[in-house]
């Protein structure tokens, strides 16, 4: 219940700084609160779940609601982080309202930390009481579905690429450096699908790093910003393809994690005796 109390008052410090500042951007600031408090809230929803959770049993059981709500507030982050960097002070376009950023980032910014430890928690709980998610039994049954998450994140990441290609085509030339950023990004998914399709283990799998390629999008926030901030309904199509391939790299990333146990520390010792 101390998480939800958390949440609830991080929830309150987002939509009651969005209520009384001003900024030359409303509109800005009202998306960046909203992908704000969205965070806020997986934060609040997991406490009400751990509220309900009375032995190792039920943890079993609700362990990948906190897992979903985890991903939810890591994919959420980032147009939150995009917003975000365009709000503008009143009366000076073109400038970045850095406090005002800050005050609405650190409520964010703890929710999310939040969202992580308590998924974190719960699955260390887990593994405790009834050991690794997937026994060594059944890793060798485990490759094939990896392998398949590699086939999907390449198909669908060439689709966001093609489709990112096409909007480049089609709009004004000005913009040709900024979609440079979106392609790399929908690309990402497809370099680390190529890189899952050919893994011979779970052991292998996780060496592979899937919560790195998380920062390639990170550094394209900006372009993400401004695209979608001049570019009219072309801007926003350009933010959802990114937005598409982020949701496909923290799925993959939490899946992965799923099948390789990469928080259970005798994973780790186990995987350090084998070859790479």
């Amino acid at each position: 219940m101390t998480q939800a109390v958390a949440g609830l008052g991080l929830l309150a410090w987002v939509v009651v700084v969005a209520a009384v500042v001003e900024t030359g951007n409303p509109p800005v600031l009202v998306a960046t609160a909203a992908s704000g408090g969205l965070v806020c809230l997986c934060v609040l929803a997991g406490g009400l779940v751990a509220a309900r959770v009375a032995d190792a049993a039920a943890a079993a059981r609700v362990r990948h609601v906190f897992v979903v709500l985890e991903g939810t507030a890591l994919a959420l982050f980032f147009p939150f982080y995009w917003f975000a960097s365009g709000v503008e002070p009143v009366g000076e376009p073109g400038a970045f309202a850095l406090g005002v950023v800050l005050v609405l980032a650190v409520p964010v910014v703890i929710a999310l930390v939040l969202a992580l430890r308590s998924s974190l928690a719960v699955h260390r709980f887990v593994v405790g009481e009834f050991g690794p998610l997937v026994p060594d039994s059944a890793a060798p049954a485990v490759v094939p579905r990896i392998r398949a998450l590699g086939t999907l994140l390449v198909v669908a990441g060439a689709v966001l690429s093609v489709a990112v290609v096409v909007l480049a085509l089609v709009s004004p030339s000005q913009w040709a450096l900024l979609e440079v950023f979106g392609l790399v990004v929908t690309l990402t998914p497809v370099v680390l699908g190529l890189s899952l399709v050919r893994v011979e283990d779970v052991y292998s799998a996780r060496r592979r790093n899937v919560g790195a390629y998380v920062v390639v999008p990170a550094a394209a926030g900006y372009a993400a910003a401004k695209l979608a901030s001049i570019g009219g309904s072309s801007g926003m199509l350009f933010g959802a393809l990114v937005f598409g391939a982020i949701v496909l790299l923290v799925g993959a990333n939490l899946v992965v994690r799923e099948f390789t146990g990469e928080w259970d520390r005798s994973w780790r010792a186990a995987s350090r005796g084998r070859p790479s």
